[in-house]
């Protein structure tokens, strides 16, 4: 039994599965989590250690190599990259595509323990590992108010407010910025010390050893087995002041508190957060990966109003940012887009049917396709995000062409009267199954050509595969789901809406159908012309191609459309040695021009003393500020976000002229920006000469300021830190009993400060942290004072520093960056516009005029490397797509010449690819290629109608000729042997006939799809950029592929077919000839 046939006999069934289907629609819907994107994060896994007071050089040489030797070897190993800075090793570990990194931190973690006797004593705890990516970006973020006592406050946060948030399903993590937190911050006097003759290393280890609980096993106690556990730890803030740490005269106990100030306070904090105007403290909350953005958002809101509520209002929040409102935003956007293309798509069938059960048919296979992809979406556990929704919107138009070929066959028959008397000569059934027959299996061709374009995109890999695989298993769905709509749900609709009295007769024909039969004699009429001249025709069609080539050339390259989300960052780097108090008083200036400037603010976050990242290195970075800028909404505001952008740019690069300012923009550019080190154009330089690396960078550098396109350049790293070198003696230590590491400590207690563990307080519960330092800790110092500075030795001698070591001062580097082990450094540059194809000409032709050092070479970096990451895949994918599409048609004609014809068609959609695209001035990025590659599959679908009409009618032609003229064989078949003049009549008829008689169907399933995609190409609103120019490219490209394939298919058919002809009848001939 055909599906056809089914579908009409059976209709309880398809209508309980219909029911299913809404079901299951509707619940696959209720339950789905919405996110702006999908996780864009790679593979990778994140390193950090702080090693407090360390050069970059100590944290490269101690740390970051050792580290770096060792992870080489891990399972499933890819790359690896690293940053050495002062105080803090940054290592990131990518992993081979298909590896899931929190897999892989049970290994990565066994390894850093394996390693830490390699590592120094000096470092904070041991190298912390974990998963970075859009799960460490904060989804939502307020502010905290409560009085001027920020103390309690914090304190607040920390015990009532965090619990909630932590318990809310999806929250990953809760952090608190600005804040207090006590600490035993205990502070030796150096001279009170050396006076009583005890070293600074001695209290470091009587404080650590007198701070230790440990489990010792289990013992049996009164015939029952216990746990043993030895207490040995503070349990008050008296035990530490009482704590022994030497004997003076008499054998009189010294005592911590006689040598030290040991109090419970709150230390000065490395970073100040604030709005410009007022102190703030930032709570921010992250996500897991399989958490849903918009409620997670809004409990977050709910536990926030409850704690107000608790506080009868002694508590105040404010929200800095949302990520909910943007995904609100781009989601209406997509959608109102969405809406726009399905009123066209119906509007095109009432103007071309005129019939409302028509249109109501193609007005419910609509829904029945959207709600069967999201039951796929839900299965495979996608998020409801811009990508997916893009993907039903560019599927809306595509996912009538079945229904719609299939309601136009069934009608041809249905419509159909005997001229004589009137009658009908096909039933509702009738027609039916005539029309399903002659179209299912061209219906089915389309739908695969359509989903076998998507699949190598759908399986692509690597940064690009996160960013399209949504988008591409949603149009996979939707085509599907079109296909079995088409042969299976519009037969039974139809069946249940067609009168057996048969359509309405109109007494006089409509105006538009009078249209349509002028615009298909006329286009009988062009084919004729066509037909008769071939060559001219081609070369036309050949001419247009080239000539699009040469205007593709004025397309702008970009890896992802930049997009208004609203936010953007401002990271300021100031000379290293400013003190905080000057960073504080440049930021002020700064802060007020940006408010003066920026009337569209909604809010701001200031952090100084930190810089374009969390801070995880527990030392002080004041010559650092980083600001975060909440823009109103897109509707609320005149200026795009990337206008005010650059005008603040400008402004704070003029006001903080010995500072680096670098602008840029929130949202998911931000992301590719994270992922990608950092956004705009970028190359990065290796080699092992890290000063012939640094020169060669600089000139790079310097010669993309003076480009026009360039608003800043800088490197990742810089000759800019004055390191004064306590350079120990080694022998004159060994005389004097002092270990190397002794030494070390010593040093840092002095001079920075170290945490020496936590401890409980066993009437409070709470545990705080040890940090001991000195009352010489952060004072501005000179070599003179380290000279004059005295110590003493563990064998009580007295000794000056000046002894111990030679002092220098010495220029070092700041940061020390690794590429898969080897030195790099790179150069950034942030544009003007999202084109990077400009700047990176230039600066190729600047290298080869200046030939890169021996022993240097380079690589794209930032954007620059996604853009070269992207090509090699997507041009894999349209090849693959390609033969895919060919291989099907191979199997719907089960010819090899004919399929070859349609894909001639292909490359024409590339004209209007550029068109639409210049049209609109957008780039030729990922999204646009995306519309490219999926072309591919959609223009040949009108290809495979026309050929297939075109078969079927010489076909019938054929054999009624056959009954007429012709002969029967053994096994009951009709054959007749043609002359060449009648083959050459029977072709070209055949040709005009069936193209003219097709053009219907081809400009429905063109204009739906067409006015489909229209909304989207000129959308507006947040995260409309992303999406806007993959429509413009399939808009245009349709459209032109459209109107040359109307002429070139036929044409090139039609000398096909008759070279093929004539080439038949000669070797039959020179056959015939052989036997005679």
């Amino acid at each position: 039994m055909k599906v056809s046939e089914f579908s009409v006999k059976h209709p309880i069934i398809i209508t309980m599965l219909l029911i299913v289907l809404l079901a299951f629609g509707f619940y696959s819907l209720s339950g789905m989590r919405t996110e702006f994107m999908e996780d864009i994060s790679m593979p990778q896994a994140i390193v950090y250690t702080v090693y407090p007071g360390a050069s970059a050089e100590d944290v490269e040489s101690d740390i970051t190599k050792v580290l770096e030797d060792s992870f080489v070897t891990l399972p499933h190993f890819k790359s690896i990259d690293s940053q050495s800075s002062n105080s803090l090793s940054w290592i990131t570990i990518t992993y081979a595509d298909g590896y899931d990194p929190y897999d892989q931190l049970t290994e990565l973690r066994n390894r850093i323990s394996e390693l830490m006797e390699q590592l120094p004593d000096g470092i904070s705890g041991e190298p912390r590992a974990l998963v970075g990516g859009m799960s460490m970006v904060p989804i939502i973020s307020f502010s905290a108010s409560a009085g001027n006592d920020t103390a309690r406050l914090t304190q607040f946060l920390q015990d009532e407010l965090t619990p909630l948030l932590t318990q809310i399903d999806g929250v990953s993590q809760v952090t608190i910025e600005g804040g207090k937190e006590l600490a035993v911050n205990i502070k030796i006097d150096v001279d009170a010390l050396t006076s009583k003759g005890i070293a600074v290393s001695t209290v470091y280890q009587v404080l650590n050893y007198g701070n230790v609980s440990l489990p010792l096993g289990s013992a049996s106690y009164q015939d029952r087995a216990i746990q043993v556990r030895y207490a040995g730890g503070f349990n008050s803030l008296e035990d530490i002041k009482n704590l022994p740490v030497g004997v003076g005269d008499g054998s009189t106990i010294i005592r911590l508190s006689d040598v030290a100030d040991v109090s419970l306070s709150y230390p000065e904090a490395n970073t100040y957060v604030s709005d410009g105007r007022y102190p703030l403290t930032i709570v921010n909350v992250t996500k897991r990966l399989d958490g849903d953005t918009t409620k997670i958002i809004k409990k977050v809101k709910a536990a926030i109003a409850e704690c107000e509520e608790s506080t009868n209002g002694a508590v105040q929040f404010h929200i800095i940012s949302d990520d909910s409102r943007q995904v609100k935003a781009s989601l209406k956007a997509v959608i109102q887009s969405g809406i726009l293309g399905v009123v066209f798509a119906v509007l095109v069938i009432l103007l071309f049917m005129a019939d409302w059960r028509a249109t109501l048919t193609i007005s419910l296979s609509i829904p029945l396709c959207i709600l069967f992809s999201l039951i796929g979406l839900r299965v495979l556990n996608i998020s409801l995000n811009l990508m997916t929704l893009s993907g039903l919107v560019i599927s809306l138009g595509m996912v009538v062409d079945g229904s719609t070929v299939m309601l136009d066959q069934i009608y041809r028959y249905y419509k159909r009267r005997d001229q004589e008397t009137g009658e009908l000569e096909y039933t509702v059934t009738q027609s039916i199954y005539k029309g399903w027959d002659e179209v299912s299996a061209s219906i089915l061709a389309s739908a695969a050509t359509t989903i076998v374009v998507f699949i190598p995109i759908a399986m692509l890999g690597g940064l690009i595969g996160s960013v399209l695989h949504a988008v591409a298993v949603t149009i996979i769905l939707a085509i599907f789901s079109s296909f079995l709509v088409a042969v299976v749900i519009v037969p039974y609709l139809l069946k249940i809406f067609l009168s057996e009295n048969g359509p309405k007769i109109r007494s006089k024909p409509r105006k538009f159908d009078q249209i349509m039969g002028k615009i298909e004699r006329g286009y009988r009429k062009i084919l004729v012309i066509a037909l008769k001249n071939r060559a001219f025709v081609l070369l036309i069609a050949i001419f247009l191609l080239v000539f699009s080539g040469f205007i593709a050339l004025r397309l702008g390259i970009a890896f992802i459309p930049s997009t208004d989300s609203g936010d953007f960052y401002i990271s300021t780097e100031f000379p290293m040695g400013t003190q905080k108090e000057q960073t504080h008083q440049k930021m002020q200036v700064a802060q007020d021009l940006l408010y003066k400037y920026v009337p569209e603010i909604d809010n701001v976050v200031i952090y100084e003393g930190q810089g374009d990242s969390t801070n995880f290195s527990s030392g002080s970075t004041p010559h650092y500020t980083y600001t975060h800028v909440v823009l109103v909404p897109v509707s609320e505001r005149k200026r795009d976000v990337h206008d005010i952008m650059l005008q603040i740019q400008e402004i704070w690069a003029a006001v903080l002229p010995d500072s680096k300012v670098s602008v840029q923009n929130g949202g998911f550019d931000k992301l590719v920006g994270y992922v990608s080190d950092g956004g705009g154009y970028g190359i990065t330089l290796i080699s092992e000469d890290l000063n012939v690396l640094y020169q060669t960078a600089t000139k790079i550098k310097d010669f993309l300021e003076t480009d026009p396109e360039v608003v800043t350049a800088k490197l990742d790293t810089d000759f800019d830190t004055s390191t004064m070198v306590i350079d120990m003696s080694q022998e004159y230590l060994s005389s004097l009993g002092i270990t190397s590491y002794e030494a070390g400590i010593t040093s840092a207690i002095l001079f920075q400060g170290m945490d020496c563990g936590r401890y409980k307080d066993i009437e409070s519960g709470k545990r705080y942290n040890l940090h001991i330092s000195s009352n010489i800790t952060d004072k501005s110092i000179t070599a003179d004072d380290i000279s004059n500075l005295h110590i003493v030795t563990q064998n009580g001698q007295d000794v000056s520093f000046a002894n111990l070591s030679d002092i220098r001062v010495e220029k070092s580097i700041s940061q020390i960056n690794h590429s898969d082990r080897a030195k790099k450094i790179t150069i950034t540059a942030s544009l003007v516009s999202e084109d990077t194809s400009g700047v990176s000409q230039r600066v190729n032709q600047f290298i080869a005029k200046n030939p890169l050092p021996n022993g240097v070479h380079s690589k794209a970096g930032g954007i620059m490397a996604l853009i070269g990451d992207m090509i090699t895949p997507m041009i894999s994918a349209l090849l693959i797509a390609v033969f895919l599409v060919y291989t099907v048609m191979v199997i719907q004609f089960e010819k090899f010449r004919q399929p070859l014809l349609i894909m001639v068609t292909i490359p024409f959609c590339f004209i209007g690819v550029v068109a639409g695209l210049l049209m609109f001035g957008s780039t030729l990025n990922l999204l646009s290629l995306l519309g490219l590659i999926s072309l591919a599959g959609v223009v040949v679908n009108n290809g495979i109608i026309l050929v297939d009409y075109i078969n079927q009618l010489r076909k019938r032609r054929r054999e009624v000729l056959a009954k007429t003229k012709g002969y029967q064989d053994k096994d009951g078949e009709w054959h007749i042997d043609l002359s060449a003049e009648e083959e050459e009549e029977l072709l070209k008829s055949s040709v005009l006939d069936g193209s003219a008689s097709r053009i219907k169907p081809i400009f429905i399933t063109t204009l739906t799809t067409l006015l489909g995609d229209i909304p989207m190409a000129v959308a507006q609103g947040e995260g409309s950029e992303l999406y806007a120019s993959m429509g413009q490219a399939i808009a245009g490209g349709l459209l032109t592929s459209t109107l040359i394939t109307l002429i070139l298919i036929p044409v090139i058919y039609y000398m096909s077919e008759s070279k093929h002809k004539k080439a038949k009848q000669i070797s039959r001939g020179t056959y015939e000839k052989a036997i005679q």
